[in-house]
């Protein structure tokens, strides 16, 4: 019995000390749970949302490439016009499309997407190349008129393997703008900071459109290899094979501005016989 006593009085000597043990138990795995986690951004799909039609397209260039009958001036654009009625203007060939991305907050607190890089390199297999890069720095919802124009360090970082504006310093001027980031469907783009919420996930819809005059000159070269069917007066199919690839950062608690990479991603949108917006 003498020998069973120390045992007995082991629970009660350790109620003290079990307890503290279970409250360190618990702090440790609410601490735990606490611990930023990374989001993860996951690429779905690049949606063509903003284009002429195809017949818009052939009579804005058959004047351009049908060489005028007989060298009489005038007459290859007489021509076109019977076929394919007056060109339209520049400002109505506007191309557009919508970056989709699945992303998703493992955190217990909501994060903020900061800012977007964004590179497309359109027909990257042809010697005329054109190449646009977009830094897309998102504004507080109390920052109205904000547009979206980046800071001096926006999407830059040091010491990193991912992509960033410096990257891309060779990319012409004002051949991608960002239109905004839409978060519903029907939503107008805007440039109001997203948010994604605690332990959820959220699909976010980037707005980009080509500037006119650069993605217009690369598109000639397409109406240049189809001169014969312009100058019969049937309508061609212009498709935009593209590379895109970039970068999201995010503001994740203690871990600060983070940056996450996508693609390249590698496809092609072809212009629909019909205008998909007018």
């Amino acid at each position: 019995m003498r020998r069973l006593l120390p045992f007995l009085a082991l629970p009660l000597l350790c109620l003290p000390g079990c307890e503290f043990l279970q409250q360190a138990a618990q702090a440790a795995q609410q601490s735990q749970a606490l611990k930023p986690l990374m989001p993860t951004v996951t690429y779905q799909d690049a949606v063509l949302v903003q284009s002429p039609s195809q017949h818009m397209m052939s009579a804005y260039y058959c004047p351009q490439v049908v060489p005028d009958p007989f060298g009489v001036p005038g007459t290859a654009a007489a021509a076109c016009s019977v076929a394919f009625g007056n060109p339209p203007l520049p400002e109505q060939m506007r191309v557009a499309f919508e970056l989709r991305f699945l992303v998703k907050n493992p955190n217990h607190f909501p994060i903020p997407l900061a800012e977007v890089l964004t590179a497309a390199l359109v027909f990257p297999d042809k010697t005329q190349q054109s190449l646009g890069a977009a830094c897309v720095a998102f504004c507080g919802a109390d920052q109205p008129g904000c547009t979206g124009a980046p800071g001096p360090d926006s999407c830059k970082m040091k010491a990193t393997d991912i992509k960033t504006l410096d990257d891309f310093a060779n990319a012409t001027a004002n051949f991608l703008i960002a239109s905004g980031v839409a978060l519903v469907q029907g939503q107008q783009p805007s440039f109001v900071m997203p948010q994604v919420v605690a332990d959820s996930e959220i699909v976010v819809k980037l707005r980009f459109s080509f500037g006119p005059d650069a993605l217009l000159g690369v598109l000639k070269q397409l109406a240049s290899q189809a001169i014969d069917s312009l100058a019969a007066g049937k309508d061609i199919i212009f498709e935009i094979p593209y590379v895109l690839q970039g970068t999201a950062w995010f503001d994740v608690g203690s871990l600060g501005r983070v940056a996450l990479g996508w693609g390249p991603v590698k496809d092609k949108w072809t212009i629909p016989a019909n205008a998909i917006l007018p």
